[in-house]
């Protein structure tokens, strides 16, 4: 069995976008500011302390506020449409895709419609009978030939968004017993991962049970782009181990994983020690110098997929959408 490639997208990919309140790419400390504003909260020393844990903070002392309101003002504070060129090019890099983002924006751009296009054409669950409401192990859905998975929550369910450390840590919890016990959910039990039975099952799309993105995180070669991978990371930085042990047990089944970087400025000197924590993990590292992020994303993408940018240039999208499928 070949192994395949999977795309995991950041919110990084925006970063060439002004950090900016009123449209564009708002980061997260600004997002945390935001939430803090509404509640008529100051964070103390916002700058030195994890963001995961602030959030957590904002929950504990601002009684006026529920999980639900803060989840809903860090979706709207956080939102960017991005660009469309680059939209289109990044979402035309794979067949299937997972994403950190809580929007799917990158469904239509990667089956083929041009920006103009004015039809309507709906996505479905992978898994309609496994309904999640805080986590999203099963997140999946598809449009024509391509997959995508929203593995942090996605904009409809804002309580599966997850912000916290506390969320990100039960989140963990959810997954490690998925991948070594079980899980039920209200229409479907005893829910195991394919890649945990006695002999794991890696073509697990065929065998009809449900299977989720971790599934996919572990067994297929990862092309990681726009994932600053600091400490709210933690679930990724555990999955990556787990992925490498699971590597070498089975090294003609289970594929890599590439971090592409874009450097901008200098690289500084805490970049440098995540990416040779990275590499010293097993993590192949493409590194790319370039002008600004719009250009850095552009040559990481044609690396991904050569040819993927002439044919954006000549707007061919169908051309593009065929490329990804490949």
């Amino acid at each position: 069995m070949a192994i395949k490639n999977t795309l995991l997208i950041g919110n990084g990919i925006h970063r060439w976008i002004k950090d900016n309140p009123d449209g564009g790419q708002i980061s997260w400390k600004s997002a945390l500011e935001k939430m803090a504003r509404a509640a008529r909260y100051e964070v103390r020393d916002i700058d030195q302390k994890p963001l995961t844990l602030v959030f957590d903070e904002l929950l504990l002392n601002c009684t006026n506020l529920s999980k639900t309101d803060l989840q809903y003002i860090a979706m709207g504070a956080t939102y960017t449409g991005g660009d469309q060129d680059l939209n289109h090019v990044i979402s035309c890099l794979a067949k299937n895709i997972l994403t950190t983002n809580y929007y799917s924006s990158f469904a239509n751009e990667g089956c083929g419609f041009a920006p103009d296009h004015l039809g309507f054409e709906i996505s479905t669950p992978l898994f309609p009978n496994i309904s999640e409401n805080t986590f999203s192990l099963f997140r999946g859905r598809k449009m024509r030939s391509k997959t995508w998975w929203n593995i942090n929550g996605s904009s409809p369910t804002a309580t599966s968004l997850t912000l916290g450390l506390r969320q990100y840590g039960r989140y963990q919890n959810q997954i490690a017993q998925y991948l070594f016990g079980s899980i039920s959910y209200s229409k479907v039990k005893n829910l195991r991962s394919p890649l945990s039975l006695p002999i794991p099952n890696f073509d697990f799309e065929k065998s009809g049970n449900p299977y989720s993105w971790a599934d996919i995180f572990l067994r297929d070669h990862i092309d990681m782009i726009g994932l600053g991978m600091d400490y709210s990371e933690s679930i990724l930085w555990w999955l990556l181990t787990e992925k490498f042990v699971l590597q070498k047990k089975y090294p003609k089944l289970v594929g890599g994983l590439t971090y592409h970087h874009v450097s901008v400025d200098k690289i500084t000197p805490q970049e440098q020690v995540k990416l040779h924590m990275l590499e010293d993990l097993g993590v192949q590292i493409n590194q790319v110098n370039a002008k600004d992020y719009k250009s850095g994303y552009l040559t990481i993408a044609d690396t991904i997929k050569p040819g993927i940018v002439k044919l954006l240039k000549a707007k061919d999208y169908k051309g593009m959408y065929k490329l990804s499928l490949k």
